[in-house]
């Protein structure tokens, strides 16, 4: 009984010391690693893309429609102003130039100097 017992104590302070040993796998509580520092780097610049536009004939024709409905707008715009009612035109189709008095020059349009 007595070697029985010798047996079962040795096999008992066997196992949990083996218990308590740290291993490769799990390293343990009493080993604590400190997080890793990250140093700054600049993030580094990416290209520009350009963008992937196919020049297609139907993009070619919806770029030229756009351009005729935008030079229209334009020519709407000009024409919705009123032209002989700014006393400055004075019967001219634009407006004179304003020069300095040295350099004016007769209008035989409206009859005097601008």
């Amino acid at each position: 009984m007595n070697r029985l017992g010798i047996l079962f104590g040795s096999l008992l302070a066997f196992f949990a010391s083996a218990s308590l040993a740290q291993t490769s796998l799990d390293p343990g509580t009493s080993q604590r690693k400190e997080p890793e520092k990250h140093h700054y780097a600049p993030k580094r610049a990416t290209k520009f893309k350009k963008p992937n536009v196919k020049h297609t004939a139907q993009y070619e024709f919806y770029k030229r429609v756009e351009m005729a409905a935008k030079e229209k707008q334009r020519i709407l715009k000009k024409l919705a102003k009123p032209q002989f009612s700014d006393p400055s035109y004075f019967g001219h189709k634009r407006k004179p130039k304003r020069r300095a008095p040295h350099k004016m020059k007769y209008c035989h349009e409206c009859h005097i100097r601008h």
